[in-house]
């Protein structure tokens, strides 16, 4: 009876708390304040719901009992840009942007039942696994930020990707399990201006706010393998997440209806991890991630205006390899102390810049830390601060549509340099059953 009212309340939560929120990044490192305190390495050592069925459905077997997980990321999350014209000479024209965006909350929920004498492991995932959002002010001294057709004027984006992942994992031999998930996504996306069109006659680019959430689908599998020594390994490949094409109700440059759209994917990532437990009460764990943003449509589509239209093709993102160590020690039978470092290489190239103000995702390093403590037996509190340190690239400007130069030209003299830094609280709690 414990056992079901515990499921049913966790069930509850779920579906009560899920919301689209804006992430620190297009990919997020890790998913609740458990994972997140490891630095997000997960897919061997499964320490919570949400962190499993997040980086390797098949560790969902390795939990130690049934339970369903809550977290909160509370975001402090700061973009600033500077640019300028005639850099170096007595003409010079140059200022910097904060974007305003506040502060802002992430969920990650995960519930993961473990039926009693069976080798079948039950979960449900319903977590932000990325996305960004700024809001820069029109200026008159930061040149991409004056009015057309100087500048662009007001700059505002935002992109919530929230996933639901109903997952099964089976114990195939002691020690040895696989996992599998279909993913079905929401996204919220929105931004002004929108450059994957055509611009209006003068050439200012159209607003992209009227819309309705997207929907996409995916899936991810996964490996797991627990040995007698206290070695874990694991192994899991996330598809990439097709969305349906995004559109919007926009304005021509005479106030009348014109309809824009463009088409968003989610990368595919590949998951590698060790961790080892055989010292009492330390647990060590190393994840290496793969992020294939090459592949992946809009985001990994060549940076460059189209000739006949003045539309952006894509943002020119590449590929990018992560690094992820993480460490927990049981101080006592009811706290836990847990550290994490990540470190993954910047997708977006300097000479790139101007293309990815809208969508920042310059952050390289991010470290954490945090403590879970037992309330009751049935009960655990988490927190976790993150902190990702100000990473910045830094590019010409490119010459637009319709100027002297040809579309996409780094122009002599000029700069755009996008930053990016971190500070995040993380809050939950665990439900044992």
């Amino acid at each position: 009876m414990r056992r079901a009212s515990g499921l049913l309340l966790a069930l509850s939560v779920t579906f009560v708390s899920t919301s689209v929120t804006y992430g620190q990044g297009f990919v997020l490192p890790g998913v609740g304040p458990v994972n997140r305190s490891m630095g997000g390495a997960g897919t061997a050592a499964p320490l919570d719901a949400t962190g499993a069925l997040n980086w390797n459905p098949a560790s969902i077997s390795g939990l130690s009992q049934s339970r369903a997980d809550i977290g909160v990321d509370v975001i402090y999350n700061r973009n600033r840009v500077n640019s300028g014209v005639f850099i170096g000479t007595p003409g010079e024209v140059s200022g910097t942007t904060d974007s305003n965006v506040g502060v802002w909350a992430l969920p990650a929920i995960g519930v993961v039942y473990q039926p009693d004498d069976s080798r079948w492991t039950y979960g449900l995932g319903i977590s932000t696994i990325g996305g960004f959002l700024t809001n820069y002010a029109a200026s008159a001294s930061n040149p991409l930020f004056m009015p057309p057709p100087v500048g662009f004027g007001h700059m505002y984006s935002r992109l919530g990707i929230v996933q639901f992942s109903p997952t099964v994992s089976y114990e195939i031999t002691d020690g040895l399990s696989f996992g599998f998930a279909p993913t079905i996504n929401m996204a919220d996306l929105q931004t002004t201006p929108f450059p994957f069109q055509a611009p209006n006659p003068p050439g200012v680019y159209p607003s992209a706010t009227g819309n309705r959430n997207i929907w996409g689908l995916g899936a991810q599998a996964g490996l797991y393998y627990e040995s007698d020594g206290g070695i874990n390994l694991g192994a899991s490949i996330k598809s990439p997440q097709w969305f349906e094409r995004a559109e919007f109700n926009s304005t021509d440059g005479m106030g009348f209806g014109r309809e824009v759209s463009t088409q968003l994917e989610y990368p595919m990532i590949l998951s590698l991890g060790a961790a080892y437990d055989g010292i009492d009460n330390v647990l060590i764990a190393v994840d290496v991630r793969y992020i294939d943003f090459d592949s992946t449509e809009l985001f990994g589509e060549p940076a460059q205006f189209q000739p006949a239209t003045g539309a952006v093709r894509g943002l020119g993102w590449e590929s990018v390899w992560m690094f992820i160590i993480g460490g927990q020690v049981e101080l006592t039978d009811r706290l836990s102390f847990r550290m994490g470092y990540s470190h993954n290489q910047n997708p977006i190239p300097d000479r790139l810049a101007m293309f990815s103000v809208q969508a920042p995702g310059t952050f390289e390093d991010v470290i954490s830390a945090g403590f879970s403590y037992q309330l009751t037996s049935a009960i655990v509190g988490h927190v976790t601060y993150v902190h990702a340190f100000d990473s910045t690239i830094d590019g010409p400007m490119l010459a637009p549509p319709g100027g002297i130069l040809p579309p996409g030209t780094p122009v002599p003299g000029t700069r755009t340099a996008v930053s990016q830094e971190i500070d995040a609280l993380v809050f939950g709690a665990s439900i044992l059953f």
